[in-house]
């Protein structure tokens, strides 16, 4: 019978790469946390570190059970909530989202949802441009993603609403004066891109292929923020969603091209694993999204008081 204390001494030294911050992390003394690692190892029959110097780093054996570790971990704290929250929301949520919906879509939600539920602590984990990679991670409760529909077995996806994709320009750039806009016109300038994990980078790419032209030249960037204020310095072609640029082309510092014709589109989407407690909080979030962010229009695409201040102590 595996001991969860030493499952997670292992899983934080793990994580941590070191046996001290470890032990700070966890308030054990060093010698406690090593005894713990060594105990798991003789249990299991094999090493879990090799130990190079005064490095570790995991064996093979290591890597691979430190998915079984986190999972355990997990399942033990769903456990310990189930019994203690006795059907009330509370406890840590974990939440991945985007930097382009935690900017411009969830700051209302995430705020209306801590004044409704204040038992429940909130752990954002964001990434630069799309969250979809981070709903794999098991210690993830909830993923919010912008992105092309996600369908995958594996994982519950509520699509909440549709989001407009836009190909933007500074407004005095040669593109902006053109009343008709093609593929090849794009083409012939620098294009300014999310990293290729990013699903609706290849959406505009694939569309361009279809219309024939390409992408020659592009800068590629890790942060839809960078994307647009780079277009703002009269660098390229901005590929974005539209309410990354909302406010920019209301001001008209931004112009968006009329290409193409019919436009692309990709979905806001909240997505959890199917194997995951679905617990109260998770419950909680997901129906408050769909109250704050749905939409009509994404609901045909489905696969499947504000003066108050909260927070104050």
């Amino acid at each position: 019978m595996l001991d969860l204390r030493q499952v997670r001494s292992f899983a934080t030294v793990a994580r941590e790469g070191s046996v001290t911050r470890a032990a700070s992390l966890l308030n054990y003394a060093q010698s406690s946390v090593t005894a713990q690692v060594h105990a798991l190892e003789e249990e299991l029959g094999v090493p879990l570190f090799d130990r190079m110097g005064r490095g570790l780093l995991l064996t093979t054996v290591g890597t691979e059970f430190l998915g079984y570790a986190e999972r355990l971990l997990g399942l033990a704290e769903e456990a310990r909530l189930s019994a203690s929250s006795k059907g009330r929301p509370a406890g840590r949520l974990t939440i991945a989202a985007s930097e382009s919906l935690l900017t411009y879509r969830l700051p209302e939600l995430l705020r209306t949802f801590q004044c409704e539920f204040p038992a429940v602590e909130i752990a954002l984990h964001t990434s630069a441009v799309c969250a979809g990679v981070l709903a794999m991670d098991p210690s993830v409760d909830l993923a919010i993603t912008i992105d092309e529909l996600m369908r995958d077995p594996q994982f519950a996806v509520q699509t909440l609403r549709e989001e407009r994709m836009v190909s933007a320009v500074w407004t005095e750039h040669p593109l902006a004066r053109l009343k008709r806009v093609t593929a090849q016109d794009i083409g012939e300038y620098q294009i300014l891109l999310t990293e290729r994990s990013c699903s609706y980078r290849a959406l505009f790419e694939r569309t361009l292929s279809q219309y024939g032209a390409r992408v020659l030249r592009s800068l590629e960037f890790a942060s839809v923020e960078a994307i647009k204020q780079c277009a703002l310095a009269r660098m390229g072609v901005a590929v974005l969603p539209e309410v990354v640029v909302a406010d920019e082309l209301r001001r008209g510092t931004l112009v968006a091209l009329p290409w193409p014709i019919r436009s692309l589109h990709v979905y806001t989407q909240i997505v959890r694993k199917k194997e995951k407690w679905f617990s109260p909080a998770m419950q909680a979030f997901w129906k408050s999204a769909i109250e704050q962010l749905g939409d009509n229009k994404a609901k045909q695409h489905q696969p499947e008081d504000t003066a108050v201040l909260c927070g104050k102590t």
